[in-house]
């Protein structure tokens, strides 16, 4: 495959036309065609619908667009610099990053970007949703990767990926051995649970409340491994997102969370009036090809916090 085969594709999509394409690269209908089928033939699927109205991209060729528009950025930006080589310029991207949300990233997703542009540096920290959210707002971050938003005046946010909760019962609990749990064998217990400045903190108090009953926190923190200790040793109920389960774990069971609304969401946060700069957005993009997913809405277009109304 060659960056002129996908640069056609891309044309082609944008004019929603074989024959417009034609007119503005000066090349025959007929080569465009047999082009966009070598494409197609080396990946194996179909890349374009066509119908009178013209051509429009496949969900593969929805994909395989995004995928070219960011090798040929970065194949104009390396052509562009190539003779610039000693003098470019280095950027610092600053991240701030939630709680729990670096060990739910691909492993080296940061170090990977890195490698593959070696001016730019990432710095980030971890702190908890809503204190990351304020220092948001102070830009001390060029964006954040959250797990919701609650100030969508001054913020926009974009979901990256969705994570079931779980329902994590110590052995010595009594709904330990029970069969199915619903959200009315949870009124009456007690819980260790996030502190509030924790996104699914709310969300979990919402879920109990829209069941009818306000959940009994008997002790919160901002250490999950302290949380999973404390609730063993006290025989209390907590939640977590799914990639901390651990089932081989016998101490504990963990059983999907009652209420399928409440989940664990991670988002790409900004504020609305910050300007990206070229690599920020290089990054931007970097991570939404880690996720891959449909009928998100892009950056900036309404995105739930929560799948549960907020009342907090």
């Amino acid at each position: 495959m060659t960056f002129r085969q996908m640069e056609l594709f891309v044309a082609v999509c944008e004019y929603k036309s074989i024959n417009k394409t034609s007119a503005a690269y000066h090349i025959s209908q007929q080569g465009i065609s047999k082009t966009i089928r070598e494409v197609e033939e080396e990946l194996g699927c179909v890349l374009l619908n066509r119908d009178i109205n013209g051509v429009s991209p496949t969900r593969f060729g929805t994909y395989f667009l995004n995928e070219c528009r960011i090798i040929l950025e970065r194949k104009n930006y390396v052509c562009s610099h190539i003779t610039q080589i000693e003098d470019m310029p280095q950027e610092t991207i600053y991240l701030g990053m939630a709680f729990g949300v670096v060990s739910s990233l691909p492993y080296r997703l940061i170090g990977d970007f890195e490698r593959l542009h070696p001016h730019v540096k990432i710095e980030y920290s971890d702190h908890t949703d809503y204190y990351l959210e304020s220092l948001a707002k102070k830009d001390e971050y060029d964006f954040c990767i959250t797990t919701g938003v609650v100030d969508r005046e001054r913020l926009s946010s974009e979901l990256l990926f969705q994570e079931g909760v779980y329902l994590c019962i110590p052995c010595t609990h009594e709904l330990y051995e029970k069969e199915k749990i619903t959200m009315e064998n949870l009124k009456g217990q007690r819980y260790a649970m996030f502190s509030t400045q924790f996104h699914i903190r709310h969300n979990f108090d919402t879920a109990c409340r829209n069941a009818g009953f306000e959940p009994e926190i008997v002790i919160a923190s901002s250490d999950f491994n302290s949380l999973k200790e404390i609730a063993q040793h006290n025989n209390l109920l907590f939640v977590v997102p799914g990639h901390t389960i651990r089932p081989d774990d016998a101490r504990l069971r963990y059983e999907k969370f009652p209420d399928a609304r409440f989940t664990w969401d991670v988002n790409f946060v900004k504020k609305n009036n910050k300007v990206l700069t070229e690599n920020m957005m290089a990054f931007y993009r970097y991570l939404k090809g880690q996720f891959p997913k449909k009928n998100v809405p892009p950056l900036g277009e309404e995105s739930p916090v929560s799948n549960l109304p907020a009342d907090c």
